[in-house]
């Protein structure tokens, strides 16, 4: 059943299969495949692609799979590919606590994928778009997911035909600014106080809004990015410049036609700004975040309050490798800029409420879990409590960090699965690994191994919370990453000393830990790829280390995952905390955890990190070889920790190859569903296997450094 309103004079549409009309006024509008169609303009139209491609692909659509029309029509990092096809465009939906029960609403919907998102979460969702073409896409989407809990309804969003007081959540994605060339009748400004007036009525009194929409003053904007005008630096300069300059512009718009006046009514913000509209519209409360990349790829939510994340992910978003030179120009001005960056960043999620305070059952239980701790560092009050979302394109996981907005400090990690099933099973796994091994480092002499506290889990619909500790210390990532970090040799030779001790450690104790899983037996499988490189795999097949299934070679309990990005340091007290224990599994090689760690640090020497690469793979790769193969300072070191680690746990160290070789087959199966990962990897091992001899010689002529060892680890 809709429940709908009349555009004009607000009484109660009844509306039947082929028509909705107004019991006040008595307008009618046609209801064409179950959509009630309140605008209907041909000539009209707003989009991405040509309407053309829009026409084509709804039809590949319809005599086929809708996704498949999406692939087939945009390449793999193409935006339009994520805008259409990731349902993480919604990553803040799990936040916000909406419950199975609620109604929300996606104003100017597009293609429908945040709509999809949101039907998970919520009892019904209203898709509103004017756009035929979008909205009739929209329509066999979800027709062909099977959703059955989105009412379409094509309209404008400066005449919505939704009832007041009805909604939990409504969504403005990429509207706001373009509001105003949709209503020429008031200036600009009024029609987005109007548009906002106007969903304030439509909000329950503790509703929620959200408005994904760009900075007026970003980053990209000084360095000369398309405002929505078409044409650059429009959203720097004062309106009626900004009005000359669109004026004298004789392109076409690249997604639409403008005003005939050429008038510049695209109005955007900074974050001080929206405050102001907000409130004007009847929103005294604003939550804003730095949707990183963009408010349509909102894979990092970082509260604009709290200035010390806003620095640290800053920072990460810098010293991450990535293509680019490190030493570039570019990169030194940004750090630079980066005291300054705050008000500057490109793109915000803003979260506006009608009332100071809004409470939800997620809240209310992550508040009495964290008084309930014994800790009085995680007692916090509801105004205090700072959230930052973290997740990335196509995960079902993402993870909220919660701490003190006023200071940054961390208090816990929340991590979120969305449809429940598998999600559920996966949390639960995690929490039984780490409840099995903290028994086990109950009754070990090593106190320096830590693992989060688990805090409790909640069920909200089809969404899983599981809540625990925060880490102590510095990230390794961060550590390892800072510029000029392996200039220092002798600190770094005392840190990764200190951190590979731990490693050993961990591994000696999760020998100790019963009932863990194996891998996936097609994880030890070669890898397909290279099915057709007969000699290269017959090498590797011939010196892996569990070749023939030779039994003195013992299968080892492993992390399963460990990396830079997951274990912090405390260098005081040489604690070390280890996160996500989800791939925890017996079958493993030796060393598998510090191979895992030593290559997840990328590192490069200084003549390289000033190299641009063609791609993240070969970036990777060429790390990998300077680890494990070359004479470098950095390469030295971990051969010496490695030799150290054979020692401890007893293995031989002229085995190192053939146990990097089943390393890089394991982690090819691990990262069967991610193509990056496993391109990497796959590549890696092609090299290994290539220089498997000279490996082999590297390793020879360091094992007569080290007596033969007889530890052994007990059977996974």
């Amino acid at each position: 059943m809709y429940l709908l309103q009349c555009p004009n004079c607000g009484a109660n549409l009844n509306c039947t299969p082929e028509e909705c009309v107004c019991e006040g006024c008595f307008a009618s509008w046609p209801v064409s495949n179950g959509i009630p169609r309140f605008f209907q303009t041909p000539d009209q139209y707003w989009g991405e692609v040509d309407r053309a491609q829009a026409l084509e692909m709804i039809d590949a659509a319809r005599r086929g799979s809708w996704s498949e029309a999406v692939r087939a029509r945009f390449p793999e990092k193409d935006n339009m590919r994520f805008g259409l096809l990731d349902l993480q465009r919604a990553s803040w939906a799990p936040m916000l606590g909406i419950g199975p029960e609620s109604t929300v609403a996606d104003i100017g919907s597009g293609y429908g994928c945040i709509t999809h998102s949101l039907s998970r979460f919520a009892k019904e969702v209203y898709s509103v778009e004017a756009v035929t073409e979008r909205i009739d896409f929209t329509l066999e989407r979800l027709r062909q997911e099977g959703v059955t809990n989105v009412h379409l309804v094509q309209a404008s969003a400066t005449a919505l035909p939704l009832p007041e007081n009805k909604f939990d959540l409504v969504v403005v994605n990429g509207v706001l600014e373009w509001v105003g060339e949709w209503d020429l009748t008031l200036d600009p400004q009024t029609v987005q106080i109007n548009f906002l007036r106007k969903i304030c009525r439509l909000l329950k009194d503790d509703g929620l809004l959200l408005v994904g929409i760009e900075n007026r003053i970003g980053l990209n904007m000084f360095l000369g990015g398309n405002d929505h005008s078409g044409i650059p630096y429009t959203s720097l300069v004062p309106r009626p410049v900004a009005s000359f300059l669109l004026s004298r512009n004789r392109k076409s718009h690249y997604r639409t036609r403008l005003n005939r006046k050429k008038e510049y009514r695209t109005l955007t913000y900074s974050e001080r700004g929206y405050r102001k509209l907000l409130r004007q519209a009847g929103f005294p409360a604003v939550s804003s975040y730095w949707a990183d990349p963009g408010y349509n790829q909102p894979y990092s939510l970082v509260p604009l309050s709290v200035s010390k994340w806003i620095k640290k992910h800053f920072i990460e978003l810098i010293e991450h490798p990535g293509t680019a030179p490190r030493r570039s120009w570019r990169r030194r001005l940004k750090r630079m800029a980066m005291p300054y960056f705050a008000p500057f960043v490109n793109d915000f999620v803003l979260l506006a409420t009608k009332q100071a305070v809004r409470h939800t059952p997620l809240q209310t239980w992550i508040e009495d879990s964290l008084s309930a701790r014994r800790d009085a560092s995680t007692n916090m009050s509801p105004e205090r409590l700072a959230w930052e979302l973290q997740t990335g394109p196509f995960k079902r996981k993402s993870i909220v960090r919660l701490g003190d907005g006023a200071t940054g400090r961390e208090i816990a990690y929340l991590k979120i699965l969305t449809d429940s099933g598998s999600a559920a099973a996966e949390f639960e796994r995690e929490r039984e690994n780490r409840a099995k091994l903290e028994t086990v480092l109950l009754n070990s002499t090593s106190r320096l191994i830590k693992i989060p506290k688990f805090y409790g889990t909640f069920q909200l619909g089809t969404t899983s919370y599981y809540l625990e500790s925060a880490s102590h210390g510095e990230k390794i990532s961060s550590l390892v990453r800072r510029l000029g970090y392996f200039e220092d040799v002798k600190r770094v030779a005392g840190d990764f000393h200190q951190i590979c001790d731990r490693i050993i450690d961990l591994t000696l104790e999760l020998q100790r830990v019963p009932g863990v899983p194996l891998i996936d037996p097609s994880w030890l499988e070669m890898p397909e790829e290279l099915g057709s490189k007969a000699k290269l795999s017959d090498t590797i097949e011939r010196n892996r280390y569990f070749h023939g299934g030779e039994s003195e070679r013992r299968a080892w309990i492993q992390h399963g995952d460990l990396s830079v990005e997951n274990t912090h340091l405390v260098k005081t007290s040489g604690e070390f905390y280890v996160f996500d224990w989800g791939d925890m599994k017996g079958g493993l090689p030796p060393l598998y955890d510090l191979i895992e760690f030593f290559l997840s640090v990328g590192y490069l020497p200084r003549k390289q990190e000033e190299q641009r690469f063609a791609s993240e793979q070969e970036r990777w790769m060429e790390s990998f070889k300077v680890v494990f193969f070359s004479d470098s300072k950095f390469g030295g070191l971990v051969r010496e920790l490695t030799l150290h680690a054979c020692e401890r746990l007893g293995v031989r160290p002229n085995e190192f190859p053939s146990i990097l070789l089943e390393f890089l087959i394991v982690r090819c199966g691990y990262y069967r569903m991610n193509r990056v990962q496993r391109q990497i990897h796959v590549g890696a091992l092609e090299i290994c296997g290539a220089e498997f001899e000279h490996l082999l010689k590297m390793w020879e002529s360091s094992s007569h450094t080290l007596p033969t060892q007889t530890q052994v680890p007990t059977s996974a």
